[in-house]
Parts: structure tokens; C-alpha cells; sequence
């Protein structure tokens, strides 16, 4: 059975430590998500800062308000395109640089806050340039600042988790081992119903079903849906059958066909 936290609880009850990875295509999901994670935040005392697209900007701002939060001291927001030039040398972070502004803007905020929670968009923009190796080294800055500061974070990448394209020379695995939780989805047992169904399409039942409990017996350290971290193990191991299966995932997730069922190790 999958006991994993479902991303409304997660993000709600963030941790100081936690670095959380939202992957999505649908920009309502991420409104959704940030809005609850910092919102959450606002409303028990902690500080805030959004790092973002001027366009997803507004849209934050907009949910907020419609949760009666509006910009105050506590919230602070910062462009992500200016905020990434300025600690950027030659393409790539420059760790000095990341420390002194972002350290320092967080530091602040402690202060006068118990605790403080970042949301970031510098490493989408990273990713989205086919700057891959520049992302990686952001996220690992960010958790070497997280050895020295207190505060959780939450990444959003604009990544679709049912393209095959997203698995690439184990892009999303590598992104993955940066966070302590990854959100792939809006509903986790829809999510993984669908991973279960599409396997057994693919594979004979009884070889899906050895398949789904090994993917989940060797998933990564990173928290997330068990669905999850079997297409993750598919397409590392199988990637050829990991195409098949996530191509029936989409359709199935798209055609709303999928039927509550149970696997060993893997569940709703």
C-alpha cells in the first residue's frame, strides 16, 4: 500500500529541511500547489519568498488574495530571471554570489520570522534553456544553504512525468536525488491506479505485478508516489516497455479509465 504523504499535507506541514520537486504541464496545479505551501506558511506565523516568472507572479498573487493573503512583510517575492543573473558567471551558479542573495534575503526574514518558506522558479529556467548541469549545481547550492540556514523549499520544474522525452539519460532521476519529495500528480491514487492498469496492459498480469513490487522495493530515497517511482525504475531498467507503459497512462489518465485495483507493494 502507498502511505505516501499526499502533496496538499505535505506541502501544508513542510518541514525546515524539506526541498520539495513539483513536476507539472497544467499551470492551475502549480497555482494550486504553491498557493496551499505558502499560504499554509503565512497563516502560522512564517515568512515567505517567491522567486518567480513575472506571469506566475501574478497568478500567486491572485490565489493568495482569494485566500484573504495579500503582499506584506512576511511575503516577499523576487524576480527569478534577475535574481538567477545576478549569481550566474559564465552560465554557471557561482556559489559566493547564491549565498550572499539568497542567504541573505532568508536570513533576514529569520529575523523576524520562526521560520521561513522559498519557492523558486531558477531552476525551471535552468532546465527549460538546456542548461541541465547548471540546474543540478542550483539544487545543490540550495541544499548546502539548507545545512546552514533553516528553511523549507519548494521547486517547481515544467516537466510532464508521462513523456517519455522527461526520462532522457536519467534526467528526472538525477533531478529527483537533489529533493526529499517529489509531486507528480494532483491525485496520487488516480496516478497510481493508472500505472498499475497500464502495466498489467503491457505486461503479462502476473510479470507486472513482480515488476511493480521490485520498482517499489528499489525506489529512490526521494519520497513520491509509488506509481511514480515505477516508471522511473521502468524506464532505467525497461525503457523500451516504459514508453508502452506511459503512453497507456496518458491515455487512461485522459479518458478518465481507471478502476480502483491493488498490486503487491503498489496501491492506492
Amino acid at each position: 500500500m502507498d502511505t505516501t504523504l499526499n502533496w496538499p499535507e505535505l506541502v501544508r506541514h513542510a518541514g525546515d529541511r524539506d526541498h520539495m520537486l513539483q513536476l507539472y504541464s497544467d499551470p492551475d496545479f502549480l497555482v494550486e500547489s504553491v498557493v496551499r505551501y505558502v499560504g499554509a506558511g503565512l497563516a502560522g506565523g512564517e515568512a515567505a519568498i517567491i522567486i518567480a516568472r513575472p506571469e506566475h507572479r501574478e497568478r500567486f498573487i491572485r490565489g493568495l488574495a482569494r485566500e484573504g493573503l495579500h503582499p506584506s512583510g512576511a511575503l516577499r517575492f523576487l524576480d527569478a530571471e534577475t535574481t538567477l543573473a545576478g549569481f550566474l558567471v559564465n552560465g554557471t551558479p557561482e556559489w559566493t554570489a547564491f549565498h550572499r542573495t539568497l542567504g541573505g534575503a532568508i536570513a533576514e526574514l529569520r529575523l523576524r520570522y520562526r521560520s521561513v518558506r522559498a519557492y523558486g522558479e531558477m531552476v525551471d529556467i535552468l532546465w527549460q534553456r538546456g542548461q541541465q548541469r547548471a540546474a543540478l549545481r542550483l539544487e545543490e547550492f540550495w541544499n548546502e544553504l539548507g545545512c546552514l540556514q533553516t528553511f523549507s523549499l519548494l521547486c517547481a520544474y515544467g516537466i510532464d512525468p508521462l513523456e517519455a522525452a522527461s526520462y532522457g539519460g536519467g534526467a528526472l532521476e538525477a533531478v529527483c536525488k537533489c529533493h526529499t519529495h517529489l509531486i507528480p500528480a494532483r491525485d496520487y491514487g488516480r496516478f497510481n491506479d493508472a500505472v498499475i492498469d497500464a502495466s498489467k496492459e503491457v505486461l503479462d498480469q502476473p510479470l507486472a505485478q513482480m515488476l511493480l513490487s521490485l520498482a517499489a522495493s528499489t525506489r529512490l530515497q526521494t519520497e513520491m508516489p509509488l506509481g511514480q517511482a515505477a516508471l522511473i525504475w521502468l524506464k532505467h531498467n525497461m525503457p523500451r516497455t516504459a514508453d508502452r507503459v506511459l503512453q497507456e497512462v496518458r491515455s487512461r489518465l485522459a479518458a478518465g479509465a481507471v478502476q480502483p485495483v491493488s498490486a503487491p507493494g503498489l496501491g492506492p
